[in-house]
């Protein structure tokens, strides 16, 4: 109960402090402004720059005005005067074309290709192709481990040689002691009698 009495009191004492602060501080500043009627201001909106050249260009009656350029109509779908021929490229440029589109088919599907052999179709010998160059040089590479941590490295190490001793175990050829080997299963074997 207290304690609420006490914060209550704090926080009125807050809200009288701040309100006599804006108090002083409306005293001390200087007058507020006045809101006069603002000066009108006429605003005349232009035509675009375009209709003003045109106003200032010289009228039809000057020499040197040079006419507006019209499409050309088109012409009457009924006419039968003969068009410009069509451009039929020869056949040894048409040949040509064809040599240089399975060159380029065939540098894309070497480049590209290997990087992606199933959405490029790859056959086997293309495939074949691509790995082979990706092997060249590998046996004579030297090796380079991996860059890690050596606290890292270790502990991977001794996982290794864990992993091995426990395959090692498990390959044994000789079983441990007590388990059947005839066949029947991992059962104990009984006891020999003394």
């Amino acid at each position: 109960m207290r304690r609420g009495m006490r914060t209550l009191a704090a926080a009125g004492l807050v809200a009288a402090l701040h309100l006599l602060a804006f108090l002083a501080l409306s005293l001390l500043a200087p007058g507020a402004p006045t809101f006069q009627d603002s000066p009108v201001f006429e605003v005349m909106l232009a035509p675009p720059l375009a209709a003003l050249r045109r106003r200032q260009a010289p009228g039809p009656e000057a020499p040197n005005r040079i006419p507006p350029r019209l499409p050309p109509a088109p012409q009457d779908l009924a006419d039968d005067s003969p068009g410009p021929a069509p451009v039929r490229p020869s056949p040894g440029a048409e040949a040509e074309a064809m040599a240089q589109a399975a060159r380029l088919r065939s540098a894309l599907r070497q480049t590209f290709g290997c990087s992606q052999p199933d959405m490029a179709r790859l056959n086997e010998t293309e495939r074949e192709a691509c790995l082979a160059r990706f092997a060249e040089g590998a046996d004579a590479a030297p090796y380079r481990p991996p860059l890690m941590d050596a606290d890292k490295l270790r502990g991977l190490d001794q996982a290794a040689a864990r992993k091995a001793a426990d395959r090692a175990y498990r390959e044994a050829t000789t079983p441990p002691l007590g388990i059947d080997t005839t066949g029947g299963g991992p059962a104990m074997n009984a006891q020999p009698e003394l």
